[in-house]
């Protein structure tokens, strides 16, 4: 191999190098970090959906207990308006 093809093979070499080097600025660093971004925002849009299903969950508790109790309380007042009737 004669000197002015290895001075050419190192020439495409390097310029390879300085190809690949400005891909990897120009092209997968933003590509990366804009994934690192949305992987983010989907895990705080996870946490936040979590917290509303717990939220629901709790005041769907709340309104069966109230259900729950809608009967007795119903009943009860039919009952001491039938006492009240009889005693007057």
């Amino acid at each position: 191999m004669s000197a002015r093809q290895t001075t050419r093979d190192e020439a495409l070499q390097a310029l390879m190098k300085e190809i690949l080097l400005a891909m990897r600025e120009k092209l997968l660093q933003p590509l990366v970090q804009e994934m690192n971004r949305l992987a983010r925002n989907v895990s705080e849009m996870q946490e936040q959906q979590a917290a509303f299903y717990r939220e629901i969950k709790e005041q769907l508790g709340r309104v069966e207990n109230r259900v729950t109790e809608a009967p007795l309380v119903t009943l009860t007042a039919l009952r001491d308006a039938i006492h009240q009737a009889k005693e007057g």
